[in-house]
This record gives C-alpha cells, sequence and structure tokens, in this order.
C-alpha cells in the first residue's frame, strides 16, 4: 500500500521531468516540436551541481523548528494534513498497516523519535535537491517557449517536492512538541 503514492508521484512528475530533457536533448523530439538545438550552455551544468549541492551545504539551523511554524497553523492552512493522508507512511498507508498488524507503529518510543527526526530532515533535503532542479527545468522550458511544460513541471513540483518539505517540517514541529511535552514530565517528577 504504501508504495502507491510514492509511484504516483514519482510516474506523474520524475517520469515527466525525464522526458522532457529527452524531448530537449532532441533524438526523442516528436515532430510537432520545433527542431533544432535546444540544450542549454554549460553554465546550466554549474546550475545543476549549485542544486545537488544542496543536500551538503544546507546548515543544521535550516531544519529547527521556526517561531511561527511552532503551532502548525500555516501548514495546516496550506492543506498539509490533506496531503499527509496520501504521502508514503502517511495516515492512509499506516491505518492499511494497522488492519494487518494491530501494534504497528512508525515511531516507537524516544529513540525512535530521534531516528524519525534525522528521517524528517533527509528526506526534506532531497525534496529540496529535487526542488531546485525543478524550478531550474521548469524556467527552462518557459525560456524555450514550451509554456505547457512550464506549468506542467511547475505544478508537479509542488506536489512531489513543496508539499512533502511542508509535511517535514510540520512533522518535525509536532515531534518537537512531543519531545518538550515528555522532557517537562520528567523534569516535575
Amino acid at each position: 500500500m504504501n508504495i502507491f503514492p510514492f509511484a504516483s508521484m514519482a510516474g506523474g512528475w520524475l517520469g515527466p521531468l525525464l522526458m522532457f530533457w529527452l524531448y530537449v536533448w532532441g533524438p526523442l523530439r516528436p515532430f510537432a516540436y520545433p527542431p533544432g538545438n535546444l540544450l542549454p550552455g554549460w553554465w546550466f551544468c554549474f546550475l545543476v551541481v549549485g542544486c545537488i549541492s544542496l543536500w551538503w551545504v544546507l546548515p543544521s539551523v535550516y531544519f529547527e523548528v521556526q517561531r511561527f511554524e511552532r503551532t502548525g497553523r500555516v501548514y495546516e492552512s496550506l492543506g498539509v494534513l490533506l496531503f499527509r493522508q496520501f504521502a508514503p507512511n502517511g495516515d492512509l498507508a499506516n491505518r492499511w498497516e494497522r488492519r494487518k498488524d494491530p501494534y504497528f507503529r512508525v515511531i516507537r518510543g524516544r529513540r525512535s523519535v530521534a531516528d524519525f527526526l534525522l528521517r524528517t530532515e533527509q528526506s526534506e533535503r532531497g525534496h529540496l535537491v529535487l526542488f531546485a532542479l525543478g524550478i531550474a527545468s521548469a524556467a527552462w522550458a518557459l525560456g524555450i517557449g514550451w509554456h505547457g511544460w512550464a506549468i506542467y513541471l511547475s505544478l508537479g513540483n509542488i506536489v512531489v517536492n513543496v508539499y512533502p518539505i511542508l509535511l517535514q517540517r510540520y512533522t518535525r514541529n509536532r515531534l518537537h512538541v512531543v519531545l518538550n511535552r515528555e522532557r517537562q514530565r520528567e523534569g516535575k517528577t
């Protein structure tokens, strides 16, 4: 069950993204598309390397919960709770797992919370890299006049990368709230 959201999101955006670049490259371009060299110059390689390097250059302070995020209302108003229903390891996938195994939990204790917090950061890093590559691709599509591709890649980028980033930040905030509550209880005893 958990593979369906991932497969649909990846297939609905990563596949077309690859197809876009194959069309730009030329040999696989449909005849209805304009002929000519549409490949970007070497400078674009530096842009791609810059996007990929986001994985390593993002400072840890970026992943800290900011003041405006603490209530979670910003994310809830943007529809993150709806997205969470359908995301891999989201509410629907977890409910499905619990039908088979009533004791199934993604997070099982404090150590598990720490591991999951790290996973949210790694997932967010990956989606930020893909988001940056998606912006560069959509901008190139717009620059060569392929407006339909630019719109599709931009909208897909929002669903496949922006919403997962928002969900990771929302989840990280919720986990910090739970950990802080636990620490306060331990301090009182």
